[in-house]
């Protein structure tokens, strides 16, 4: 019975994705190698993190607001699981430890991805209140009714409201200081030689 829960779990329950979608989502991400505090975490997306001081639209190219990947992680999980219950050769037993590992990654992947989560849309609404002249309120109204991507939202803020002077002295300190002219020098021998004063009269 317990097995036969434990299958309608993984079948039904929290597998919310295609085996296809799932996958091509992980091989976006790189694989890490085994770390013993870390052992449930299996990839990563690479991203570092710009930081407030850079520009919006930088943040949103380099990937500081994506979805937190932990969430496909845990799907791939129940997909290992599954794989490996076959309830017609297997004992219970058996059944429970082979797929307890697979069980216990799910469970500390969704921890991650609940306590990530929440904090990337933190960030998200925070950049963006801080860009444009909005109010966190009609930011996410906009954002629920949105049918494009992060980077379309934020071309359409760009063209229809304020930038905050915050975001543009961002973008006025990225342009930099103005690059020298560099000015051709005469050569000496064309240089016209000056005299002191006027030529004496000869007697």
């Amino acid at each position: 019975m317990l097995i036969s829960t434990m299958y309608s779990f993984i079948k039904e329950g929290s597998i919310r994705h295609s085996r296809e979608v799932v996958m091509g989502h992980i091989k976006k991400l790189q694989p890490l190698n085994y770390n013993k505090f870390m052992w449930w975490r299996t990839h990563t997306d690479k991203v570092v993190p710009l930081g407030k001081r850079a520009l919006l639209k930088d943040r949103i190219l380099n990937g500081d607001f994506n979805p937190s990947t932990y969430f496909w992680q845990a799907q791939l999980s129940l997909y290992t699981a599954k794989d490996k219950l076959d309830l017609s050769k297997h004992e219970t037993r058996y059944q429970l430890e082979i797929c307890a590992v697979d069980f216990a990654r799910h469970k500390r992947l969704m921890e991650d991805f609940h306590k990530e989560e929440p904090a990337r849309l933190e960030a998200l609404y925070d950049a963006f209140t801080s860009a444009f002249q909005i109010t966190k309120e009609e930011l996410i109204e906009k954002l629920m009714n949105w049918s494009g991507d992060i980077l379309s939202f934020y071309e359409y803020c760009n063209n229809f409201l304020r930038t905050t002077p915050s975001e543009n002295r961002k973008s006025m300190r990225g342009r930099g200081r103005p690059k020298k002219v560099k000015t051709e020098t005469v050569p000496d021998v064309l240089r016209i030689k000056r005299g002191r004063g006027r030529p004496r009269k000869q007697p």
